[in-house]
């Protein structure tokens, strides 16, 4: 036989009441609006904790694919928000009361699962990853994940109605729902997003020096039919992560060998030596042996450069740019002595030369040929008649015993195509 109240009772205002139903609807909307402003603005928080190393910089079409999920999720959060205030409290017309609170139960804990959820995620990334030296993206949410993105926020909004159903019948509400689902999430999508220009403006601001010549090196290369990729760019533009130290690694790799070096390589390898970029994490010290210090160093060997010389024509695009490599190195050396102690310090020298003088004094207490190498080669080159059209590119540099750290390590400099 069957029992009274067995039928659901259809989904309406009435059903709801008319002061639930629009207050509910009100606290939703209220609710979907503060969450999506929640998210973007502590994601874009968190987003200037990964600056202490190399940024999170994220493409303009990456930026708008998360301010689309966290609109959808937030819209979702909000329709459960709505979902509980409609079910709280008594409803003559609701006869199961066990579903009611079954109901109101499991909207919470998805909404606290999702949110703790999120906030893992994005603490873990963001705090952790991203300040371990070497992190390269190798956790790539957007690209690996995307799908997650896209289902999460769905699966939230049809979960409510999972719940609404266990005590209505709701036939047309929910086509209704589904198209203010995405109006809501257009919206928020388009007025709630956050201003990223001023966490990426002040990290361009800071390396501006290292980025303009990396622009100005990559015109000059068009000029001789090399282009190189935006992907190559931001390698160069990163300063410690995994693909940078690969990038600049393999660079000294190919001048180790002897063979004839590229021109493209010739141009990343003096980008490499102007912005200081490094070979490895590894840093050897003096208590390892004094033979692995020059391990330190993360650029061609200067008697390496003097062989590529040899092997080039002297008017050549190579041989101009082996001379200018050979410049960048003698200026890691010979940069000019600043005052560290004066209250001024850091408005009268820009960040580049300021990292430029701490890497001068690392190179000195960090290897102990390199400078008498570079001495040898100079003087080579400049007591060579034929390359007077390059002298301009080799001030004069002199050994000098930097506190004893220093040492003089004789070079025996031919014109034989091999290295010493």
């Amino acid at each position: 036989m069957l029992e009274k109240g067995f039928l659901k009772p259809e989904l309406s205002i009435s059903t709801l009441s008319k002061k639930r139903f629009w207050v509910g609807v009100m606290i939703g909307l209220l609710s979907s609006f503060v969450l999506s402003y929640f998210f973007n603005y502590t994601r874009e928080s968190l987003r200037g904790i990964t600056f202490m190393h190399d940024p999170l910089i994220l493409s303009a079409k990456d930026f708008r694919y998360y301010d689309m999920f966290f609109a959808g999720l937030a819209t979702s959060l909000g329709f459960g928000v709505a979902t509980v205030y409609w079910l709280i409290g008594r409803n003559s017309k609701i006869k199961k009361r066990y579903f009611q609170i079954y109901a109101i139960a499991n909207t919470l804990f998805v909404a606290f699962f999702v949110l703790v959820g999120i906030t893992r995620f994005g603490t873990v990334l963001l705090m952790m990853l991203y300040s371990v030296a070497g992190y390269d993206n190798h956790f790539d949410m957007l690209n690996e994940y995307w799908l997650l993105l896209i289902l999460l926020p769905v699966y939230v909004f049809f979960f409510n109605w999972i719940v609404i159903r266990l005590l209505f019948k709701s036939s047309k509400w929910m086509l209704i729902s589904i198209l203010l689902y995405f109006v809501i999430s257009f919206y928020l999508f388009k007025t709630t997003t956050v201003d990223r220009s001023i966490f990426n403006q002040a990290y361009y601001t800071e390396y501006k020096d290292e980025f303009d010549y990396i622009d100005e090196e990559f015109q000059k290369a068009k000029k001789y039919g090399i282009y190189f990729t935006k992907s190559t760019k931001q390698i160069l533009r990163k300063q410690s992560s995994e693909s940078t130290i690969e990038l600049v690694n393999k660079l000294k790799v190919a001048f180790s060998k002897g063979n004839i070096v590229s021109l493209d390589t010739l141009i990343l390898e003096k980008i490499a030596v102007h912005n200081m970029k490094s070979h490895s994490h590894v840093c050897y010290f003096r208590h390892h042996g004094l033979e692995k210090l020059d391990n330190n160093w993360s650029y061609a060997m200067p008697e390496e450069i003097y062989y590529q010389i040899l092997q080039h024509d002297i008017n050549s695009t190579e041989t101009r740019l082996l001379f200018e490599i050979l410049y960048e190195q003698i200026l890691l050396f010979t940069n000019f002595e600043m005052n560290r102690g004066a209250p001024d310090y850091f408005r009268k020298y820009s960040n580049y030369e300021i990292s430029r003088d701490q890497f001068r004094r690392r190179l000195y207490r960090n290897t102990w040929s390199i400078q008498s190498r570079l001495v040898q080669v100079v003087d080579k080159l400049r007591g060579d008649s034929r390359f007077d059209k390059y002298h301009h590119l080799l001030p004069s540099l002199k050994f000098t015993n930097e506190r004893g750290r220093q040492k003089y390590y004789k070079l025996e400099l031919t014109s034989a195509n091999t290295s010493v």
